[in-house]
């Protein structure tokens, strides 16, 4: 069954916390950052009461000040987005990571956020980070950059309903991961909140009130393609179930328009997809909407027929690792023959990837990516640390196992 979507999730548990009374979550997806943000926001007032295939959240409106300081362990979604939403009260609330999240961009979402009337102190350093936000926020008019995350945006726009008058984000250069953007405005609209765009950015009127709302999560197409590409490259054909709800809806999707024009064979048909095996085709794809993409694409790209170039991935270096270089360096390992050049990827293809020691970087896309890439290679492969996969898709090599993959996990 293809996971749920982590994006989807997590922008539900959020605006769960943010509307008074019983919001549903069906189909939520669990995994390690999910979790996270989960458990944030019952530290924040929210109640939570977990069902079979659903959780009821009860929420407190305005976030009050926990007890403790707030572990975002590795989430950037869990620090991004509840950093934003801690200045829609009055109260201190401290949030802190011990891991490479510390080393991840967060200080144009706090200049943004005091523009707009709260405070803020950050301290930051190799693999520590404390951040302490304080609203509330006044309203006015704010800027931020649109090629760092559009994470930082989507927080605002959370968090700007709160405001005592009107907010006005002016976006800087090019707003990349546009439809991660159009997902947030999705799920706040499911809660009754209202924002305008115009040419430099966002409108939105303030006070709002967040309402109680029902999501159905839909499939997680970042996660979904790498088992895709497995088929594709290394298996034979697959049946993914569980492609429903308002699948289009999520960033990633596009993949499903992409692999029929590289010439990946597959239908979508009664809730299921379904891929055959087939080598792809050379291909240009601009990866600025869709950067968790990109690794999975590059294996695909190392074994294609052709010249590839994947465009737009400067913003690659933020990830979990600096995935414009940790993919291309362990691909290499196995004979992909690829380039990093400016803004841009270019694989040439060739026949066979040979197998190899290898590094996941501590990174789940870099994990999975080298997975699928070590069972198509000819040879064995080992790749360090995979565990971290459970970030964002904790079947993943339950899943594979499940579609005839062979491999030990020590």
């Amino acid at each position: 069954r293809a996971p749920r979507s982590k994006a989807y999730t997590h922008r539900a548990f959020v605006a769960a916390l943010l509307a008074r009374g019983k919001s549903v979550i069906r189909d939520p997806l669990i995994s390690d950052d999910t979790v996270n943000t989960l458990d944030a926001i019952q530290e924040l007032g929210a109640r939570v009461h977990e069902g079979k295939i659903e959780l009821e959240v009860h929420g407190a409106g305005v976030p009050r000040a926990p007890e403790r300081n707030l572990d975002c362990a590795e989430s950037g979604a869990t620090l991004r987005f509840l950093t934003a939403i801690a200045t829609t009260g009055s109260d201190k609330i401290t949030f802190t990571s011990r891991t490479g999240l510390a080393n991840r961009p967060i200080e144009p979402l706090l200049r943004a956020l005091t523009k707009l009337g709260a405070s803020a102190d950050l301290h930051q350093e190799k693999d520590a980070l404390r951040v302490t936000i304080q609203g509330p926020l006044k309203g006015g008019v704010t800027s931020i950059s649109g090629e760092i995350s559009s994470q930082f945006i989507s927080g605002l726009l959370m968090a700007a309903p709160f405001a005592r008058s009107d907010v006005k984000i002016n976006v800087e250069g090019n707003l990349e991961s546009k439809p991660y953007i159009d997902l947030t405005l999705a799920v706040l609209g499911k809660h009754g909140i209202t924002a305008e765009r115009d040419e430099r950015g966002f409108r939105i009127s303030a006070p709002q009130e967040y309402k109680p709302a029902s999501h159905h999560v839909p499939s997680d197409f970042s996660s979904t393609a790498p088992v895709a590409a497995g088929a594709a490259t290394a298996g034979e054909t697959i049946v993914l179930t569980g492609i429903d709800g308002d699948y289009r809806s999520e960033p990633d999707s596009i993949i499903l328009d992409l692999l029929p024009k590289i010439g990946i064979k597959i239908d979508i048909k009664d809730n299921q997809l379904t891929v055959q095996k087939s080598r792809p085709r050379g291909f240009d794809f601009d990866a600025r909407d869709h950067p968790d993409l990109v690794p999975i694409l590059e294996v695909l790209a190392s074994q294609a027929e052709g010249k590839t170039t994947i465009s737009g991935v400067k913003r690659l270096r933020f990830k979990e690792s600096d995935r414009l270089n940790t993919v291309p360096s362990e691909l290499s390992k196995m004979g992909a023959r690829i380039k990093v050049a400016d803004d841009a990827i270019t694989i040439e293809g060739v026949d066979h990837l040979q197998g190899s020691p290898l590094s996941s970087h501590h990174d789940h896309r870099v994990a999975m990516a080298c997975t699928i890439a070590a069972l198509a290679a000819g040879g064995d492969s080992v790749v360090e640390e995979a565990q971290v996969v459970s970030k964002s898709y904790p079947a993943f090599f339950t899943d594979l196992e499940t579609l005839g993959a062979k491999f030990n996990v020590e």
